[in-house]
């Protein structure tokens, strides 16, 4: 009976942290969102992409990294980085090249693992 209580309350505080966490706004700051598309440079790789040079998106992404100088600058590029990856990602189930972009891109932002 002790133990059949014990999962009960253990499920009742998962649905109470799973409802408090689901209900809160996803923490994006639009204007991080926003700053990050303006940076300089940053028009270049969607062009890239969109032309399906994933290895010139990589260049210009490389670009616009060594070009970010504030702090509030490399947030906004941790935040296209992310983009571009999810593209590529996305383009990777049909082209091997994304694919390759995608994994390229993913080991620098792990550093290398």
């Amino acid at each position: 009976m002790i133990y059949l209580a014990r999962v009960a309350v253990f499920l009742v505080c998962l649905v109470a942290v799973g409802l408090s966490t689901g209900c809160k706004k996803s923490g994006e700051d639009t204007s991080v969102i926003e700053g990050a598309a303006a940076l300089p440079g940053a028009t270049n790789i969607w062009v890239a992409i969109e032309k399906k040079n994933y290895d010139g998106a990589m260049a210009a992404l490389f670009k616009v990294r060594d070009a970010c100088t504030t702090p509030e600058q490399s947030i906004q590029f941790m935040v296209l980085s992310r983009q571009v990856r999810d593209k590529l990602s996305e383009a990777g189930a049909t082209s091997p090249a994304a694919a390759e972009a995608a994994r390229a891109l993913r080991a620098l932002a792990t550093g290398g693992r």
